[in-house]
């Protein structure tokens, strides 16, 4: 290698005229001496670094400690160069979509001369898997929900199979990712909100959903229920039997809801408001 002992000096400029004489002089300092070197090779997308080459690597170095140092994205050749890398330790890795990163590759810079470091890539099949994710905010407040249930069910013709849960983070942030190709529905609750199903929710080949969506609080708005059981004179449970939910406003009744009793003779009103209120009954 046939480096240069004298670094370049430039002096400052002079303007010349017809016939003049110029008198320049430079002194001329040796080079400082480097304390870095560079780091280059290629990125193949196999281990025995004998197939293809990847070009839009990125190629990263890293400290002893896991410090990112300095990195850079290989050509379309696949080929990489980092340099002004102090003398010292490091591990270099590489990575690209589909893949995971790759090992760490230790690297020694001990003076200026090139490092050739080679490094494989190696698949990542859970590329190809689908991913539903999203935050959760309260319909009034807009404020993020944590510690939701969240639960993926996908659809089929047999019926809903449950495949996973997990739960929001305080800033109302969750993920469900590894899901297979396929339809599925989230259903959302927590104790306070109403529960919440998004349905029909088609994945396919890597799809990143976003179901980033809003619950509705129910503290302060949960209204009453009313429930009772009809029996005959002789103390028998009547099935099927009428029965009618009437509102007292100002000394008049008004029937507000109607509802049969099931095979025990069981009756409910859900979703009563605040009143005053009284039931009547009689066979179908």
């Amino acid at each position: 290698m046939n480096n240069d002992i004298l670094k370049l000096n430039v002096s400052n400029n002079f303007t010349l005229a017809n016939n003049n004489e110029a008198d320049i002089n430079l002194n001329l300092n040796p080079p400082s001496m480097s304390t870095t070197g560079s780091v280059n090779g290629v990125v193949y997308d196999t281990t025995l670094l004998t197939g293809s080459v990847v070009p839009g690597a990125t190629v990263k170095v890293f400290t002893t400690d896991g410090t990112p140092f300095a990195h850079t994205i290989t050509d379309e050749n696949g080929n990489y160069t980092i340099s002004d890398l102090p003398i010292g330790i490091y591990t270099i890795s590489a990575v690209k979509d589909g893949s995971y990163l790759s090992v760490d590759t230790p690297l020694t810079i001990s003076n200026t001369l090139p490092i050739t470091v080679n490094l494989a890539l190696i698949s990542n099949n859970l590329i190809s898997k689908n991913i539903i994710y999203g935050t959760l905010k309260d319909s009034i407040t807009n404020l993020p929900i944590d510690n939701v249930n969240v639960a993926l069910y996908k659809v089929e013709e047999s019926g809903n199979t449950l495949i996973s849960t997990t739960k929001t983070i305080a800033d109302g942030e969750y993920v469900l990712d590894k899901i297979d190709d396929g339809t599925y529905e989230v259903i959302f609750s927590k104790d306070g909100y109403q529960t919440l199903t998004l349905d029909n929710i088609v994945l396919s080949q890597g799809t990143m959903f976003n179901a980033s969506t809003n619950l509705t609080s129910t503290i302060g708005t949960i209204n009453s229920t009313v429930s009772g059981i009809v029996k005959n004179e002789l103390g028998v449970v009547v099935a099927n039997a009428f029965v009618g939910l009437y509102k007292m406003v100002n000394g008049v009744e008004t029937l507000v809801a109607v509802t049969y009793t099931n095979i025990f003779g069981k009756y409910m009103f859900g979703n009563v408001v605040e009143g005053e209120y009284f039931v009547k009954a009689k066979l179908a």
